[in-house]
């Protein structure tokens, strides 16, 4: 394997599933209803990252991979174990507390809310009419997929690589080593294993990029307190006021479109619209919410009217002040998600239509690696470790040999 297909440089580089059934052939569909187009898409991550592995060089030939499908086998609704030992243990409790009345949410946020609820309801009707979710799945409270993702945390934490770039120049997916340990990395990738912060130091701003998408580590008190309990679940969170000097408005081209995945959180939301977007000197055009179900299409906890968890997150888009880019507004993304914080389901299957043919992405904060994307940050290989899939047979005819650009 020649220096041009694959190279990495460490410490000096510088500007130099089962949840979705067989049936489910492409990653990202819609139903086959008049109204699917309406209201958004149904996604499988499972089987987008399947493909995308379909066809793989390894060291005994082309191998096909399959990712750890007992990360998304989430078969019921999230309960805190707490919870769960509770309701195993005591069914039908005797005393009822009373609780105290919750605060309603603001009126624009309720019906918002109301909104989200009826597309998602339409959607994920369809779906079920379709055959993309079914009810015969073995209940678990999420038992195996907790577990296994408690052990991707224990396994990989200590494992964290930095000052690192690379990049898988040839065609097809392939299985290399970096700092003692295998890596699977797709076709036509780059990756710079840096903290944001140095990102005008390692990367050229050409304004290079059709598509640029952040999953920020967004400031969670929540998330701080349990740093004391587990260093394993925690990551290193960002100011809002530090997001705002990510150079984005350095990277995108002049046509292009920002995305970035966003909790509930009001004050995140203002960030985006007063600070981070005109900084980056981006126009705001629309607001997807990614809504996480369960295999049987139930959302992962409740809708609720009250301050509080809801089952979906927040994808703010933008694009270039001087460009009118007919972005969509108010689309459902739904989804079985990763047992693992932070493992977003890809975008490009439902965003490539708005870009050029062969656009040119970029994600930033990103947990794993895409065909064709430069990708960015301190996590950028944590979803590559080989450990996290299976290497099947070898693949003998051209139709094996096909995966997901």
């Amino acid at each position: 394997m020649g220096s041009n297909r694959f190279y990495i440089l460490l410490h000096s580089f510088d500007r130099k599933t089962q949840d979705f059934r067989s049936k489910f052939q492409m990653a990202v569909q819609f139903t086959n209803v008049a109204t699917s187009d309406r209201y958004g898409w149904i996604i499988s991550h499972l089987e987008y990252l399947n493909n995308v592995y379909k066809s793989v060089t390894t060291e005994t030939g082309l191998h096909s991979l399959t990712f750890n499908n007992m990360l998304f086998e989430i078969n019921s609704q999230y309960l805190r174990q707490n919870q769960i030992v509770r309701s195993t243990q005591d069914p039908l409790p005797n005393k009822i507390k009373k609780r105290k009345r919750n605060k309603l949410l603001p009126q624009d946020h309720l019906d918002e809310l109301s909104f989200i609820q009826q597309a998602f309801n339409k959607l994920i009707s369809s779906a079920k009419v379709n055959g993309l979710f079914c009810d015969n799945i073995l209940i678990d409270n999420n038992e195996a997929a907790r577990s296994t993702s408690e052990k991707v945390y224990s396994d990989t934490f200590d494992q964290r690589l930095q000052n690192l770039h690379g990049c898988n120049n040839s065609d097809i997916a392939i299985i290399w080593k970096a700092q003692y340990k295998k890596y699977v990395f797709p076709k036509k990738c780059s990756f710079y294993c840096y903290d944001v912060r140095n990102m005008m130091q390692k990367m050229e701003l050409d304004n290079q990029y059709d598509f640029v998408l952040l999953d920020p580590p967004w400031w969670n008190k929540s998330i701080r307190r349990k740093k004391s309990k587990s260093v394993e679940a925690s990551y290193q969170m960002m100011y809002n006021e530090e997001l705002v000097k990510i150079p984005v408005g350095k990277l995108l081209c002049s046509s292009g479109i920002v995305a970035i995945w966003c909790t509930n959180a009001p004050s995140h939301l203002h960030s985006i619209f007063n600070e981070i977007f005109p900084s980056w000197g981006i126009t705001y055009k629309a607001k997807w919410y990614w809504v996480k179900v369960t295999q049987m299409g139930n959302t992962i906890c409740n809708f609720t009217s009250a301050p509080g968890k809801q089952p979906y997150e927040l994808i703010i888009l933008g694009c270039a002040s001087d460009v009118n880019v007919n972005i969509p507004d108010s689309k459902l993304i739904i989804s079985v998600p990763s047992a693992v914080h932070s493992h977003k389901p890809p975008l490009i299957e439902v965003i490539k239509e708005y870009l050029p043919s062969e656009p040119k992405c970029l994600e930033i904060f990103a947990r794993y690696l895409l065909p064709g994307w430069t990708s960015w940050g301190l996590e950028v290989l944590k979803f590559q470790d080989l450990s996290l899939y299976t290497i099947l047979e070898h693949v003998k005819n051209k139709d094996a040999t096909e995966s997901v650009d």
